[in-house]
């Protein structure tokens, strides 16, 4: 048994699943530090994120001139300059530390958590807190399908940074004890993967036996959620994306039963090939034009609006 109060740091991209994953494990007496991020529309129960840690991980962001789901390879490095830069690892640690002195065991998502996950592991080791991560696995097609009326540069770079951010995670939660969580179990058939879950990452307080908590989540989860069934034939992306998409998604959909060196270095081969991959699918015509047009060359109205001709970003010329 695990000394000291426990935080659960769940993983995912936008849309993937986290906050239904957090409110479950939020019934069973983790806490969710508040303030928490308002409900609106899409998600009228809230998404269980704390205010603090999404204003923060926006701010830093910001900074770092990175999307939350940037496809750029880089983007990893930008984040930790930017970081380093915002001490941003002693702001999580005085914060985390105050939270769980008030609170005890902690649940912390936000889709933006995966930039940021190695000062959130070292904040909690520094507090005496017993750190573990939970990744909540959807398909790609669901993840960026969601917005399949997205121009065709959109859709490309949406795809790609669904893939610079999974295999990012993945390398970075090796750091503590984790678990994976499908998505379309977590909706179906909650029970079974976040028992799993909970035993393998030694989070007592999730109990089977709690039948309140079990008919509290029963209630919470909303098996409607999965609304998104896209195909590839619905995302016209390049033929070397879409096959590194399915690659990383084969290997992600081992991970809840094959957590082992040979998937690891499966991971750690499809690590290697992305920036050539992504190099490729990001040399089109148009966008190179786009880079190298000066940006005093663009139109004002263009230019205010951040946005290039054909799409491309100024602020990554």
């Amino acid at each position: 048994m695990t000394a000291g109060p426990r935080v659960v740091y769940v993983t995912g991209p936008g849309n993937s699943g986290t906050s239904t994953l957090a409110g479950a494990l939020r019934q069973f007496g983790l806490t969710v530090p508040r303030p928490e991020v308002s409900p609106d529309a899409p998600d009228p129960r809230g998404p269980s994120e704390p205010q603090w840690v999404v204003d923060f991980h926006e701010a830093l962001l910001h900074a770092a001139d990175v999307d939350p789901a940037d496809p750029r390879p880089l983007a990893w490095h930008l984040v930790d300059r930017a970081g380093a830069e915002a001490d941003a690892a002693g702001e999580i640690r005085a914060w985390l530390a105050a939270r769980t002195a008030e609170h005890g065991d902690l649940v912390i998502t936000d889709p933006r958590l995966l930039w940021f996950l190695e000062h959130w592991q070292a904040a909690a080791a520094a507090t005496g807190a017993a750190a573990s991560c939970v990744t909540v696995l959807r398909p790609p097609t669901e993840v960026v399908g969601s917005r399949v009326t997205d121009d065709g540069d959109a859709l490309v770079d949406r795809l790609a940074g669904w893939i610079n951010l999974m295999l990012g995670t993945e390398l970075a939660t090796r750091a503590t004890p984790r678990a994976f969580v499908r998505y379309w179990d977590l909706i179906h058939d909650w029970d079974g993967p976040v028992f799993d879950a909970a035993t393998a990452l030694d989070l007592p307080m999730v109990d089977p036996y709690d039948t309140s908590a079990v008919e509290r989540v029963d209630a919470f989860i909303d098996h409607t959620l999965h609304r998104v069934e896209v195909t590839w034939d619905e995302m016209p992306v390049p033929a070397p994306l879409r096959a590194l998409a399915d690659d990383t998604w084969a290997a992600l959909d081992a991970l809840p039963e094959h957590d082992d060196a040979v998937t690891r270095a499966e991971f750690d081969r499809l690590r290697a090939l992305y920036p050539y991959v992504h190099r490729k699918v990001s040399e089109s015509p148009a966008r190179r034009i786009a880079r190298i047009v000066p940006p005093a060359m663009v139109p004002p109205p263009v230019r205010r609006a951040g946005i290039h001709p054909r799409g491309a970003r100024l602020r990554r010329a």
